[in-house]
């Protein structure tokens, strides 16, 4: 693999999770910028604990350690955003027509390919480091997936009918990450990251529900803002939501769930 200026590459066999060992690195002090790469995770998770799959040598897993210490602890979710498109696109260059799942997924054909997990700390309302743990789905076979997964996951491997060497996909997804990555360091302003990440959403125009406040209620996305935030018409208000669960109405009504940040909901 060729090196990338911006990060330490750091590469495991097995692990029980490349987040828990970034955490490491980063609650002891490490300065640089660290990608945590590892063929098997035997304690890997995704959002709100649940067990991530980890596949040897089908699955992609990796921790980036990162430092926007420049930024706010509200700029958080625009770096899911950079995430999920820079998935995206390295699927896009080898020929698949991805979309993405606000906030922290990646999807083909309406099945999950890839998820991210972020975790940060903030000292003074600024960021101090950011964990970001990435799963990607390379040349995982049908059958290799648990029986309950079968209909809501897939693969590259599933989609293209072909292996995809895995470090092949990660050196696609530094390269374009890190154009985005530094780019959003660099530069307050997002706006043609929101517009490319706008077009491949899968959310956007569809029917969500969602729970706030104990009381569960309907309505239509329409955009997403420049903080990452998600908003909603219900009864004619716009409502953005930034914390919770959404059920996305499918075509066959059934309900796909995703889950987002934490740090509440306004109305406007």
């Amino acid at each position: 693999m060729k090196s990338y200026p911006n990060f330490q590459i750091l590469y495991y066999s097995t692990v029980d999770s490349t987040n828990q060992l970034a955490r490491q690195f980063a609650e002891q002090g490490e300065t640089k910028e660290l990608l945590v790469v590892a063929d098997q995770q035997t304690a890997g998770r995704g959002r709100g604990g649940k067990r991530w799959l980890s596949v040897p040598r089908e699955c992609l897993t990796f921790s980036l350690l990162l430092r926007p210490v420049n930024k706010n602890a509200e700029h958080c979710p625009q770096l899911a955003l950079i995430l999920g498109l820079s998935l995206a696109q390295a699927m896009e260059k080898l020929g698949f027509h991805p979309q993405l799942k606000w906030p922290n997924d990646v999807y083909l054909n309406e099945k999950k390919i890839a998820g991210i997990l972020l975790e940060n700390a903030v000292r003074s309302d600024r960021l101090q480091w950011v964990i970001a743990g990435v799963g990607v789905n390379i040349n995982v076979k049908k059958d290799n997936f648990p029986q309950k997964l079968r209909e809501i996951a897939t693969s590259l491997f599933i989609e293209g009918k072909k292996e995809i060497a895995t470090d092949l996909f990660l050196q696609e997804f530094l390269t374009i990450f890190s154009s985005w990555y530094c780019n959003w360091i660099n530069n307050n302003k997002i706006q043609h990251l929101l517009e490319e990440y706008t077009r491949r959403s899968m959310v956007l125009g569809r029917l969500v529900t969602y729970e706030k406040q104990g009381k569960r209620y309907q309505a239509r996305a329409e955009r997403i803002d420049e903080n990452g935030g998600l908003w909603v018409i219900r009864e004619e208000e716009r409502h953005r939501l930034s914390w919770g669960e959404v059920s996305i109405a499918s075509d066959n009504k059934t309900q796909i769930q995703l889950s987002f940040g934490s740090d509440g909901g306004e109305t406007r």
